[in-house]
Formats: structure tokens, C-alpha cells, sequence
């Protein structure tokens, strides 16, 4: 247990981890990282392997290529909203102003002025200026809440899929799938040794697995392997760690 908590304090403090989390299946913890390259990305996974290797019986690592992430319709009834992420951009060049108001905002997106004033130090009409800014300017795009599922009495899964046949015309027809289903919340297209990843959260077990015999049915064309894992507590989320 000593072990288990060094590593996850690790990952928490990591200035490149914006997400980690004990789960239950055949790995214990999942981390999302963000890098800006290839080669920065050897070296999060390098540094952390060479402090760790000995208690790591396996690992898998994968990329994300793109992900769209959904609204929790089952809960607020809100209309079908998707945003995605991984989409190529320009660089965007943050000022320590900006850095500093986002950081606050990456962890409480509903923050007060009056505490972002308290917070950062800096005036309420530079914040408000530079909130618009960063909202023009696609930086700050979309705000979203993180209950506690486990109060709520909804558990969170991963379901990661292998393809056969895969094909553009699938690949639309699965993210169709994942965007009109209210227990869905998240789709991942993936580099590595599996090629797509579906979050889903509900009420039981057997809620999942009937959602699953409806993608098997839908899908048993393009599906050649599955895998659950289900996220039993969450360490840490900073989309903005840096």
C-alpha cells in the first residue's frame, strides 16, 4: 500500500498528468497524460518507469488520436452537446497572466471573481478582459462538472475495443453510436494496442452489459476484442497542470 501511494502521489504532483485513477480489471491505475511531443512523451514515461519499474508488472500505452467528449444527458436532460479534443491547432502563446487565471479555472471553472481576484492578484478588469480573450480564441471552450459518482450511486467505465475492418465509414457510425446514447460520455480514438475507447456510466453492472450486447449486436462486424475497466476512485483531474 506504502508503494501504491508513492505512485499516485507521483502522478498527482506530475506537472504533465491531467487525470488519474484507480480502476478494476486487468490494470490497477490509468493515467492521461499531455505532452508536446513524441519525445517529451518518452521522457514522462522514461522518468517515471526508472522510478518505478520494479513494482510494474505490465503496462500498456496508448495515444490518443481524438476524443469527443459528451454532456451527462442522464443527469441534467440538457441537449446532446459534444465537444472533441486531439483536433490540430496553432500554437497558442500563454502569458503568465493568462497561465495564471486558467490554472484556477482548470480545477473550479465556476470560480468567483472575487476569489480569482484573490487568488492570482490581479484586477477584476484584467481577468474579465483576458476570460473573453481566451474564450474568442478558442483556449477556454467549454466548462464541465465532475460529481462524485460514487455518491450518486453510478459507477464509471472504460470499455476499450479492438477493430477488424475497420474503415471511415465505421469509425462515423460508432461515434454516431456513442453521441446519441445517454450513458455515454466520452469516445476515444486510439494509437496502440487497442483502437477505441468508450466511457459509459451507470446505475449497475447489469445496465452496462446490456448496453454492451446492443454494441456487439450493432457492431459485431468491426469488433474483434473487448475489454472492461471500471474506475473505482479518482485521483486526481487538472486540465491544466502544468
Amino acid at each position: 500500500m506504502e508503494d501504491e501511494k508513492k505512485i499516485t502521489d507521483y502522478w498527482n504532483k506530475s506537472s504533465n498528468s491531467i487525470w488519474a485513477a484507480q480502476i478494476r480489471g486487468n490494470w490497477d491505475l490509468a493515467v492521461s497524460v499531455l505532452a508536446r511531443s513524441n519525445f517529451e512523451f518518452g521522457k514522462i514515461v522514461n522518468g517515471f518507469m526508472n522510478k518505478f519499474s520494479k513494482f510494474i508488472l505490465e503496462k500498456d500505452v496508448l495515444l490518443t488520436e481524438y476524443s469527443p467528449v459528451y454532456a451527462r444527458e442522464y443527469l441534467t436532460e440538457a441537449k446532446p452537446s459534444e465537444f472533441v479534443y486531439g483536433i490540430p491547432s496553432a500554437a497558442y502563446k500563454l502569458d503568465d497572466t493568462d497561465e495564471k487565471i486558467l490554472k484556477q479555472l482548470s480545477t473550479n471553472s465556476r470560480i468567483s471573481i472575487i476569489e480569482l481576484i484573490e487568488k492570482t492578484k490581479l484586477s477584476r478588469d484584467i481577468i474579465t478582459y483576458r476570460i473573453k480573450k481566451l474564450k474568442k480564441d478558442n483556449i477556454i471552450v467549454q466548462s464541465r462538472a465532475y460529481p462524485n459518482l460514487q455518491k450518486l450511486g453510478i459507477n464509471h467505465y472504460k470499455v476499450i475495443i479492438r477493430t477488424k475492418n475497420f474503415d471511415k465509414e465505421s469509425e462515423n457510425k460508432v461515434r454516431h453510436y456513442v453521441a446519441s446514447h445517454k450513458k455515454a460520455t466520452q469516445l476515444l480514438k486510439l494509437i496502440g494496442s487497442w483502437d477505441l475507447e468508450i466511457e459509459f456510466e451507470t446505475e449497475n453492472e447489469d445496465e452496462l452489459y446490456k448496453i454492451l450486447t446492443d454494441i456487439r449486436k450493432k457492431f459485431s462486424d468491426i469488433i474483434r476484442d473487448f475489454d472492461i475497466l471500471r474506475i473505482t476512485e479518482t485521483y486526481k483531474i487538472d486540465f491544466f497542470p502544468f
